[in-house]
């Protein structure tokens, strides 16, 4: 049995999800193929020594977003095709295909007919498919049209211990200029459309909470999202932008720092911000969905895309007398990554 596994997109070292996780497939037997090419070449010339073709995102196969805005949906297409022939070649090889399915669409909004026939076209080839939470499995089944096909539950796995604790909570608030005794929401994460901190920036805004702060810390990967934060600052002195990439050894703090966090995307699949929050121990206020519902430990839900009902949210957060919420219960790294294991040594 060829037991290396090579992962789409190609693999990052910055991905403490993809990174953990094959950290502990390696461990089990199953070690990780240098960052491929999905080439028919590649697959030619590794057949004898990787047998997983692990796809994550998969959406970068398929659509073409650079060029001239008309060619790009019959270009879109040529990748598809492209993907299939490619796709049919690695079963002709005798890989197995695996599919971790993190959302069912894309983040970024596109041609949802382009987007259904390349997810449909990756379920139907691949042997397993993979979700991380219930609700997205059911999900792919419906828009997808899988019927009855097996859909492994994996959950995501905790972040304990994953980072450094770092600076003491006073340090850090004193660099941020922040009090004692300011309540502190954070919403972090990498800036993308699909996080709809538009919808947090509004809330907050309107929200009656003079001592309170929001911080919004990430990456820029849409620039109007980096702007839409500074321009929010700009109004509001209680928003506190960190721009730019959070290194490894300030997550944890930066959340020791806070009181709450803020997450407001409500387009599905599990998010690996609410896991951070959770494994770290901070409560969380996020939209009602069913993913958050069955990841459970969020302390307050409030209506997707509803900026009154996050307002709320957010005032009840800041009551002082609510009870401690329970803690949700995530598996370790070595139990997610035993089940993934099992799943490939059938």
């Amino acid at each position: 049995m060829r037991r290396g596994i090579a992962s789409f997109p190609p693999f990052l070292e910055a991905n403490p999800y993809r990174r953990l996780l094959y950290r502990e497939l390696e461990e089990r037997g199953f070690p990780l193929a240098p960052t491929p090419s999905l080439r028919i070449r590649w697959l030619w010339g590794e057949r004898r020594n990787v047998g997983f073709l692990h796809f994550h995102w998969p959406e970068g196969y398929w659509r073409h977003d650079r060029g001239r805005e008309s060619l790009r949906a019959p270009l879109s297409y040529v990748r598809l095709c492209l993907f299939w022939s490619r796709l049919l070649a690695a079963r002709a090889l005798r890989y197995r295909i695996v599919w971790t399915i993190h959302q069912v669409y894309p983040h970024e909004r596109g041609d949802r007919r382009l987007d259904r026939r390349g997810a449909r076209l990756l379920a139907r080839l691949s042997d397993h498919l993979v979700a991380h939470d219930a609700a997205t499995a059911d999900a792919a089944r419906a828009e997808l049209r899988l019927g009855s096909r097996s859909i492994e539950i994996v959950p995501h796995a905790s972040y304990v211990g994953v980072y450094p604790p770092g600076r003491s909570r006073r340090s850090v608030r004193d660099e941020l200029g922040l009090a004692d005794d300011q309540l502190v929401f954070l919403c972090f994460g990498t800036l993308r459309a699909y996080k709809q901190l538009d919808l947090v920036l509004e809330a907050f805004g309107a929200s009656s909470l003079p001592r309170a702060a929001l911080v919004v810390a990430g990456e820029v990967s849409d620039p109007p999202e980096g702007e839409r934060v500074l321009a929010a600052a700009a109004a509001d002195p209680r928003v506190r932008p960190l721009l730019g990439r959070v290194e490894d050894t300030r997550v944890a703090e930066l959340h020791a720092a806070s009181d709450v966090a803020v997450l407001p995307r409500s387009d599905g699949g599990t998010s690996g911000a609410l896991v951070l929050a959770l494994s770290l121990g901070l409560p969380v206020i996020a939209a009602r969905t069913r993913v958050t519902e069955d990841v459970g430990g969020a302390g307050w839900l409030f209506e997707p895309g509803d900026a009154g009902s996050l307002r709320a949210a957010l005032e009840e957060a800041a009551a002082p007398d609510l009870a401690a919420k329970e803690p949700a219960r995530l598996p370790s790294w070595p139990e997610t990554g035993e089940r993934m294991a099992e799943l490939l040594r059938r």
